[in-house]
């Protein structure tokens, strides 16, 4: 299944961190606080228990949300596509 990730962690540490998560579990960046990508059931929830701990008693907000493949197609982008800076210094171009 498909997820959309989003987030509003204002430490900028965890922030990192949850990112990196993330990225860890194969997620690709879309915009600077959200993520999409395919998790097995099995993954997510081992996705949500490393957010757990990673987290903690941090008073901060991660959301995951699934998307059947209906309405993903369904999906609207206004705009050009965002340019991320890798931490290797390269640019990537978010394209779903």
């Amino acid at each position: 299944m498909r997820y959309l990730v989003i987030y509003d962690i204002t430490d900028d540490n965890l922030r990192n961190r949850v990112s990196e998560l993330l990225k860890d579990y194969g997620l690709q960046r879309i915009q600077y606080s959200a993520f999409i990508g395919q998790l097995r059931r099995d993954k997510l929830k081992s996705l949500i228990v490393d957010l757990k701990k990673l987290i903690g008693e941090a008073v901060e907000n991660v959301q995951l949300y699934p998307l059947c493949d209906t309405c993903f197609r369904g999906r609207s982008e206004v705009g050009k596509p965002k340019r991320y800076q890798l931490a290797e210094g390269k640019e990537r171009i978010a394209y779903i």
